[in-house]
C-alpha cells in the first residue's frame, strides 16, 4: 500500500468512527475505500450494510471474495454468480448451495439460468430438491433433461420453445407427398429435430413437397427406448399403439433418442441426437427404399443376395442377370452372388457425409413419382403389432 493510500485509509476509519450520524455522507468514501483496499471491507461492510449490499455486484473480485469466505450470504449469492458467469460452476457450488435459501424467486432465477446456461444438471437437481428452484424456463428445462412426463410439462413453456406436448391439432399438409411425425423423449431431442426440420425446408429434398414434417412431440417418460451406443437405436411402441390417439394422414415417424445407432425399420426412423444431418437424409432416403452401399450385415446378406434383379431404387442383385449397362459392383454383398449401384463414385447411401448427388436426387424423385412403388409406412407396423400383442 502506497503511503498517500495508507493515509487516506486512516482518514477514513477515523472518519467513520468519530462521524457516526453521518453514514450518508460517507458511504462513498467508504465505498472507495474498499475498492481499493480490499481488506478494509470488513471494517466497512457492516457500518454501511444497506449502502453495500446494493451495489456488491460492483465490488471487485478480491474483495467480494474476502467478503463472501466471511459468510455473508448476499456476498456468497453474488460471488456464485460471477463465477457461473465466468463458467466456473464447480467453484461457484459451495457459495450458491450456501446463500441461495436467503434469496427471493427473481434472484434464484437468475441462479438457474446460468446453470442451465452451463448445463449443470445435478446442480439444478440439488436446487430442485432443496424447493428452491422457482418456475422458470431452466425448471422446466430440467424436466424435458430427465425425460418427465410430458403432463408436467408447462403448455405456454412448450409453445414457445416450438414443441408439442400431444397429437392433438396435428394435421397433415395435402399438398406434400409424404408427411411425417417427428418425436422425441428428451430435451436434446427437442433442439435437434428442430434443427433438421428448418434445415431441410431450407433445401428440401428430393424437391419441395416430397416431405412435411410436424412440429417435433414430446414424448418424455410414456416410451421406453433402449440406450445402448452401439446397438440399432430402437424403442418400444406397444403401449402407444392402442393408448394414442394416432393423427390421420401421417405416413412415417422419425423418433429421436438419446443413444443408439440410426436405422429405419416398419415406416419408423430412429435417430440419436448427436446425429449429423447427412445421416438423417439418409435415413429418410431409406423410408423411399433405398438400400444401403456399404457392407451389410450377414443376417440381412443372407436374404438379400439371393434376391435377384431391381431391389432398391440403388441396388441391383446379378443372380444369373446382367447388371444395368454403367452400373458399378457394390459392397453391399460379400457373398458369390453381386451388387450393384448406379454409381463408381461413393455416395451418401454409401457414406452419410457425402452430399446428395444430382443422380441420387434423380433416382430418388422417380421412385417418389412411380404410383407402384408403396413404401411401408408407420400405421402398417402398428397393425402388425396389434396383431400380435393383445392389451
Amino acid at each position: 500500500m502506497t503511503l498517500v493510500k495508507w493515509l487516506i485509509s486512516v482518514v477514513v476509519i477515523l472518519s467513520l468512527g468519530g462521524l457516526p450520524s453521518s453514514v450518508n455522507q460517507h458511504h462513498a468514501l467508504a465505498f472507495w475505500h474498499v475498492k481499493h483496499t480490499p481488506t478494509s471491507i470488513f471494517i466497512n461492510y457492516y457500518r454501511f450494510a444497506d449502502d453495500f449490499k446494493s451495489l456488491l455486484s460492483s465490488l471487485p473480485d478480491p474483495t467480494l471474495y474476502l467478503l463472501a469466505l466471511s459468510g455473508e450470504a448476499d456476498a456468497q449469492f453474488v460471488w456464485a454468480l460471477r463465477l457461473l458467469k465466468n463458467g466456473k460452476g464447480q467453484s461457484a457450488l459451495p457459495f450458491w448451495r450456501a446463500s441461495a435459501a436467503q434469496q427471493n424467486a427473481d434472484k434464484r432465477r437468475k441462479l438457474s439460468a446460468l446453470l442451465l446456461k452451463l448445463e449443470r444438471w445435478d446442480d439444478l437437481t440439488a436446487l430442485s430438491q432443496l424447493q428452491l428452484l422457482p418456475e422458470s424456463d431452466a425448471a422446466e428445462q430440467l424436466k424435458l433433461q430427465y425425460s418427465a412426463a410430458p403432463a408436467s410439462i408447462d403448455q405456454r413453456f412448450a409453445s414457445h420453445e416450438g414443441f408439442l406436448l400431444s397429437f392433438a391439432q396435428q394435421q397433415a399438409q395435402s399438398h406434400c407427398e409424404f408427411n411425417v411425425l417427428m418425436m422425441t423423449d428428451h430435451r436434446q431431442g427437442l433442439a435437434q429435430l428442430n434443427i433438421f426440420k428448418t434445415r431441410y425446408q431450407i433445401e428440401p429434398q428430393p424437391r419441395a413437397g416430397s416431405f412435411c414434417f410436424s412440429k417435433p412431440i414430446y414424448l418424455g417418460d410414456s416410451i421406453n427406448c433402449q440406450q445402448h451406443p452401439e446397438h440399432a437405436a430402437r424403442c418400444d411402441w406397444r403401449p402407444l399403439v392402442n393408448n394414442k390417439v394416432w393423427p390421420t394422414g401421417f405416413d412415417f415417424i422419425v423418433m429421436m433418442t438419446r443413444s443408439g445407432l440410426g436405422n429405419v425399420s416398419g415406416g419408423i426412423m430412429h435417430l440419436n441426437s448427436a446425429s449429423h444431418y447427412g445421416l438423417f437424409l439418409h435415413e429418410l432416403m431409406h423410408f423411399s427404399g433405398f438400400e444401403d452401399e456399404y457392407v451389410l450385415p450377414a443376417t440381412k446378406q443372407a436374404w438379400l443376395c439371393q434376391q435377384k434383379g431391381f431391389v432398391a431404387p440403388n441396388l441391383f442383385i446379378a443372380n444369373g442377370v446382367a447388371p444395368p449397362i454403367g452400373w458399378q459392383q457394390s459392397d453391399s454383398c460379400q457373398t458369390a452372388i453381386k451388387a450393384y449401384k448406379p454409381s463408381e463414385n461413393w455416395s451418401i447411401m454409401q457414406y452419410q457425409q457425402i452430399p446428395l448427388s444430382q443422380q441420387y436426387q434423380q433416382l430418388w424423385l422417380k421412385q417418389i413419382a412411380n404410383p407402384a412403388e408403396q413404401p411401408i409406412r408407420f400405421g402398417d407396423y402398428f397393425t402388425q403389432l396389434e396383431e400380435k400383442i393383445s392389451f
